[in-house]
């Protein structure tokens, strides 16, 4: 039979309560960014997969006109990841303000995350230009393969596939 301690009776402090707080929200934030991130995968590779299909069928009916109008497939994937990786981007700044609380105000040396992994790979928490175009848009994360299936898409319609 189970019996709480006398420690679980006693009510936490406010410093107690508000890390806790910090912890849970920390915790939800990164699960939140990572779920972005399994959404973005899959749009890119429905993306792709579409892209694969126009490239398929133009090769098969031997119709450049297949591909170029099929360029259509990648700009909307491009601009669906685009708005993903914006609200994605949404919750940056809040990650790295809790692991600064955390390191300055409670000592701790973790969660580092975020910090760790924009440093890394040399990211600022707040890009110098923010906004939907270049959160998600001109992001290089988001438009390299959109673009290079465009251009792919672009020099397979203008072969002679005869």
């Amino acid at each position: 039979m189970y019996t709480p301690s006398s420690d679980s009776n006693k009510p936490k402090s406010k410093e107690e309560f508000e890390l806790d707080l910090l912890k849970q929200e920390y915790f939800f934030i990164q699960n939140t960014i990572e779920d972005y991130n399994k959404q973005i995968w899959l749009i890119k590779a429905l993306g792709i997969t579409g892209t694969g299909a126009v490239i398929s069928l133009t090769l098969q009916q031997k119709q450049g006109l297949f591909a170029l109008v099929g360029c259509a497939i990648p700009l909307f994937f491009w601009l669906l990841e685009s708005q993903w990786k914006h609200f994605q981007r949404g919750f940056y700044p809040r990650a790295a303000e809790i692991e600064k609380i955390l390191t300055m105000e409670y000592g701790l040396r973790s969660p580092a995350i975020f910090s760790d992994w924009s440093r890394a790979f040399k990211r600022k928490i707040t890009p110098l230009r923010q906004g939907y175009l270049w959160d998600g848009l001109f992001n290089p994360t988001v438009y390299v393969s959109y673009v290079l299936e465009i251009v792919f898409l672009l020099l397979l319609s203008f072969i002679k596939l005869s």
